[in-house]
């Protein structure tokens, strides 16, 4: 069985890292077109809409109510490079892993730094069109796009991690190395790349995230009431807003 040092393992981590940049110039290029139009908004401008898309809340025009919602944008982004960069740390590896074991927790660390940077990227363009559609057009403020928002973010995250447990799975045949029995059982127990746990058997509807993604729980989506817990969870995300808006 081949070995992989800890070099070759987290050779290549830098491109995860290009999402952040990203968004950052995202929203720094919204400011800027901002502060073209700065000068011939109103003295008093929206600050709120309700589920209809109509302004129900006003302000002054200042910088903050202009631009509030890129700053928080960015200091979206810096927390969410903060995470990524932590990630790591956060999720220590067992005593005297197998080669596999590294190799698989690299590919979930990956995963997770991944599914932060496409958020933060799809953050920062959801902030940007939110932001220039208030200054452009403020007497409405279409909310479809915020509903089907959700939606793209869990798509994207998992594909993150796809890509991470994909990448795991091609270093390890690349280096010859091989799961054990016990190993490749664990390994079909995870879902959507290692985000959902999915075990009949174990009647947990919280369970320890996988060796990678960090400290925390995910759901056991194989128990019953784990079942229960992830349709409540999608129709809170996105039936709820949605039935709002047709309400109205």
């Amino acid at each position: 069985m081949g070995t992989v040092t800890e070099q070759e393992l987290t050779r290549g981590r830098w491109h995860l890292w290009v999402a952040f940049p990203l968004a950052a110039v995202i929203l720094l290029g919204t400011h800027l077109y901002g502060l073209s139009l700065y000068a011939g908004l109103p003295d008093t401008i929206p600050t709120h809409w309700g589920p209809s898309g109509a302004p129900d809340a006003f302000d002054a025009k200042s910088p903050a109510t202009v631009f509030g919602m890129l700053w928080i944008g960015l200091g979206m982004t810096a927390l969410m490079a903060f995470l990524a960069a932590i990630i790591p740390a956060l999720s220590p590896a067992r005593a005297e892993p197998s080669q596999y074991r590294r190799i698989q927790r690299e590919g979930m660390i990956r995963g997770t730094m991944g599914g932060l940077g496409i958020t933060t990227v799809l953050l920062a363009a959801l902030f940007s069109s939110l932001a220039i559609e208030s200054w452009l057009r403020p007497e409405y403020m279409g909310g479809w796009f915020a509903v089907l928002f959700a939606a793209i973010i869990l798509v994207a995250i998992a594909w993150a991690f796809w890509r991470g447990s994909r990448w795991a799975a091609q270093r390890a045949e690349t280096a010859g190395i091989r799961p054990d029995a016990d190993e490749a059982a664990e390994d079909r127990l995870w879902l959507w790349g290692g985000i959902f746990y999915n075990n009949p058997a174990d009647p947990q509807i919280m369970v320890a995230k996988r060796e990678g993604t960090g400290t925390g729980l995910t759901v056991n989506v194989g128990s019953r009431g784990g079942k229960w817990a992830v349709a409540v969870f999608l129709l809170l995300l996105v039936g709820l807003p949605a039935g709002l808006m047709l309400g109205t």
